[in-house]
C-alpha cells in the first residue's frame, strides 16, 4: 500500500512546491511563504525516502541499513513545525509570530535530534522497507523511538487541525477559509495513522502484532497528507489565478490603447519616452508588461497635454449634443466626447490653429475619479474604444520596446 500511495502523494507535493517556488524570490521577506514552500519540499522528501526503490538505494549509497526511516520521519517532524510557522504568521502580529515560530522550530529540531539518537541505538540487521515497524515492534529502543515520533506527530496534527479551524473562522477570504478547513480535515484523517502506530507500541509490549492494520495506517497517512497539501495549495492557486487574470488584462489593455497612442504619436512623436537612454543592465525590466503599459499610459497623457491648447469648446458642445442624442450618458458620454476632442485637437495642431482663451475648454473626462492604477488605464481604454478609426496623417512604426 505504501508503494502505491506514496508516489501519488509525492506528485502532489512536487506540484505544490513548484507552484510556490515561482513566488518565493518575490516574497523573500515573507516567512509564511518560505515556510509553506518548505512544507511541500519536506513532504515530498518524506514520501521519496519511504518508497522502496529509494529506500534500498539509500541503504547501499550511505552504508546504513534503514536510514530512510529517520530521514523520512525527520522531514515529517520538520514540516509539522513549518506548518505551525505558516499559521502563526497568518494569524498573529509579526513580533508575536517570530517568537512563536522560533519555539516551534526549536521543538522540531529537538525531536529530530532525539529520533536520530534513538535510531543509532537500534541494531539493524537487514533492510525492511515494507515492514520496518512490525520487525522492530518488540525492540525496546524502537518502542522509545516510535513513542517519541508518534507523540510529536499526534500533537502536531492536533494543533494543526485546531489552529486551522480557528483561523478559518477569522479569515475574510473564501479560498483561505476553504483551504484551511481542508488542511484541518487532512490532519484529522492522519490521526488514524497515529492510532495504529500507538497500537504498535502497545502490541509490542504484549507480544502481539497489528500487521492487519498496516494498510489502514498508510492509507490514513497518505490520504490525510494529500488533503493537507491540497488545502495549503488552494489559497496559492487562487492568488496565482488572480495574478494571471491581472496580467492578461494588462496585455489586453496595452494593445487596446494602441490606436489612441498612435493617434498622438502620429502628430507628436516626441511623446515617446527615451528607452534607449536606460542603463542596459536595467533594460530587461522595461520589457515587462507592467512597465510597458505604464509607459504607454504616460505617453498618452503627455499627448493629451500637447493638444490641450487646441481643445475648442464648440467641438465639445457639438460632440456632447451628438452623443446625447445617441443615448450616451455618464462616463461613456465623457469618453466619447473626449475621443472627438482628441481627434479635433490633433487636426487643429496639425493645421497650426490658434484659439483664444475664451474658446478653450478641458477634456470631457478630466473630472473622472481614478483611485487605483488600473482605473486610469480603464479611463483611457474607454476613450480608445470611442476613437474613430482613420488613417494617421504621418504614420510612424511603433517600436518593439514601446
Amino acid at each position: 500500500m505504501k508503494d502505491l500511495l506514496h508516489p501519488i502523494s509525492l506528485v502532489v507535493a512536487t506540484l505544490g512546491f513548484l507552484c510556490l517556488l515561482r513566488d518565493v524570490p518575490t516574497r523573500r521577506r515573507d516567512p509564511a511563504s518560505t515556510a509553506l514552500a518548505a512544507v511541500f519540499l519536506l513532504s515530498g522528501l518524506s514520501f521519496l525516502f519511504s518508497i522502496t526503490p529509494m529506500w534500498n538505494y539509500l541503504d547501499r549509497a550511505l552504508g546504513t541499513v534503514n536510514l530512510s526511516v529517520p530521514l523520512a520521519q525527520g522531514c515529517v517532524v520538520a514540516l509539522l513545525a513549518c506548518q505551525q510557522v505558516v499559521l502563526t504568521y497568518w494569524g498573529s502580529p509579526p513580533e508575536v509570530a517570530r517568537q512563536r515560530s522560533r519555539r516551534w522550530l526549536a521543538a522540531g529540531f529537538a525531536v529530530i535530534a532525539g529520533l536520530l539518537v534513538l535510531f543509532a541505538l537500534l541494531t539493524p540487521s537487514a533492510p525492511h522497507p515494507t515492514d520496518f515497524t512490525l520487525y522492530y515492534a518488540h525492540d525496546d529502543w524502537y518502542a522509545a523511538y516510535l513513542t517519541l515520533y508518534v507523540t510529536a506527530y499526534t500533537i502536531g496534527e492536533l494543533f494543526l487541525a485546531r489552529a486551522c479551524w480557528r483561523l478559518a473562522r477569522r479569515s475574510t477570504r473564501g479560498s483561505v477559509r476553504y483551504g484551511l478547513r481542508l488542511v484541518a480535515l487532512g490532519a484529522t484523517v492522519t490521526l488514524g495513522y497515529s492510532a495504529v502506530r500507538i497500537g504498535n507500541v502497545i502490541a509490542g509490549a504484549f507480544d502481539t502484532s497489528l500487521a492487519d492494520w498496516e494498510s489502514f495506517a498508510w492509507t490514513c497517512g497518505d490520504v490525510g497528507a494529500m488533503l493537507t497539501l491540497i488545502g495549503w495549495l488552494v489559497p496559492t492557486i487562487s492568488d496565482q489565478a488572480q495574478s494571471v487574470q491581472y496580467r492578461i488584462k494588462q496585455y489586453r489593455s496595452y494593445y487596446g490603447l494602441r490606436p489612441l497612442w498612435l493617434a498622438f504619436f502620429s502628430e507628436a512623436p516626441e511623446i515617446e519616452l527615451p528607452i534607449d537612454r536606460v542603463d542596459p543592465a536595467h533594460r530587461r525590466r522595461f520589457r515587462r508588461i507592467s512597465i510597458r503599459l505604464y509607459r504607454r499610459a504616460v505617453e498618452i497623457r503627455d499627448g493629451r497635454f500637447v493638444i490641450r491648447q487646441y481643445l475648442d469648446s464648440a467641438v465639445r458642445e457639438a460632440s456632447e449634443a451628438h452623443h446625447r442624442a445617441r443615448g450616451l450618458h455618464g462616463q461613456e458620454l465623457s469618453a466619447a466626447v473626449t475621443a472627438d476632442q482628441i481627434l479635433a485637437g490633433i487636426a487643429a495642431r496639425a493645421e497650426g490653429a490658434h484659439l483664444t482663451p475664451d474658446q478653450l475648454t478641458e477634456f470631457a473626462d478630466s473630472e473622472r475619479q481614478t483611485s487605483r492604477p488600473m482605473d486610469d488605464i480603464d479611463a483611457l481604454l474607454d476613450v480608445a474604444r470611442h476613437l474613430r478609426r482613420r488613417p494617421a496623417r504621418a504614420p510612424h512604426l511603433e517600436r518593439v520596446s514601446a
